[in-house]
Parts: C-alpha cells; sequence; structure tokens
C-alpha cells in the first residue's frame, strides 16, 4: 500500500521513536542490572561463604543446591568454585540481633530485625581510637548501632 507523504512520515516517526525507545531501555537495563549486582555484593559473598562451609562440612551437594532451591548440581559447583578465593571468617562474636565476623578487610558487621523499626545489614567496619569507621557494605549499619546504644560492645568484640 502506497503511503501519502504524511502517512510516510508518520511512520518514519514511529520506526525512529521506538528505535530510541529500544536502545533507552537497553542502556537502563544494563545500568539497572549493574547497581543491581552492587547492591546484592555482601549477600552473594556470605551466600557464598555459606555453601563453602556447608561443603567443607561434608553436606552433600544435592542437599546444598535444595537447601538454595534449585536442585541443577552445577549451580553449587559454580558457588564454590567462585567462593574457593574467598575468605572464611576465623573469629565471629555476636550479640542481641547482631555478629560481627573477621573478614581479610576488616570485620563485617551483620544486623538482622535490629532496633525499633526492624532494620537488616551488613557492613565491613574497622575500629579507629575507639570509633567505628565504615569501609564498605550498608552505609545505614554504624548509625543504627550507635541509635541503638551497642556501639561500645561492637568496638569490644573487635578488639578496638
Amino acid at each position: 500500500m502506497k503511503l501519502s507523504q504524511h502517512g510516510q512520515s508518520a511512520l518514519n516517526r514511529v520506526r525512529e521513536k521506538h528505535s530510541a525507545y529500544r536502545i533507552a531501555r537497553e542502556t537502563i537495563m544494563a545500568e539497572l542490572m549493574t547497581d543491581l549486582e552492587t547492591r546484592l555484593e555482601s549477600y552473594v559473598n556470605d551466600r557464598d561463604i555459606a555453601v563453602k562451609l556447608a561443603d567443607e562440612a561434608g553436606v552433600p551437594r544435592t542437599q546444598i543446591g535444595k537447601a538454595m532451591g534449585t536442585t541443577n548440581y552445577r549451580t553449587v559447583q559454580d558457588i564454590l568454585e567462585r567462593a574457593g578465593g574467598l575468605s572464611v571468617a576465623s573469629e565471629q562474636v555476636s550479640g542481641d540481633n547482631w555478629t560481627v565476623t573477621a573478614e581479610q578487610e576488616g570485620w563485617r558487621l551483620t544486623i538482622s530485625d535490629f532496633g525499633s523499626a526492624s532494620v537488616s545489614g551488613s557492613a565491613v567496619v574497622l575500629s579507629d581510637n575507639g570509633e567505628l569507621v565504615f569501609v564498605s557494605g550498608d552505609e545505614f549499619v554504624i548509625p543504627q548501632v550507635i541509635r541503638n546504644g551497642v556501639v561500645a560492645e561492637v568496638i569490644n568484640a573487635i578488639g578496638g
């Protein structure tokens, strides 16, 4: 069907706008995936360490996979290959709804259902002259610990 010049122009605009939409969608999706991976990094690391510890404890890999909701043996194998270089904590101290675990970069401070807002998160911290110093992870963890009055306990637990 032969289109008028006006119709052809409108059709070309549809093509241009749809092409711009596809490019913008792909760009935004890539940015969101990068942000998602960054935000999930500490959770993935914690999960990978748990899988590594379970494997080292002799738990069958099929059971580890089922605990994660998968029957794909390769999923557990991939995690174990990736977790091979992870440092498993040698020291851990716990308090009410918080845990401090030794890591290469410092101490992983994890809070779970913490305080009146039931906040959960994890951050790597250091102790410097009796104060907690943020290294990486969830930035709200240290303020929550301070706000809920357990900063002295945490600093004591990490030997600061």
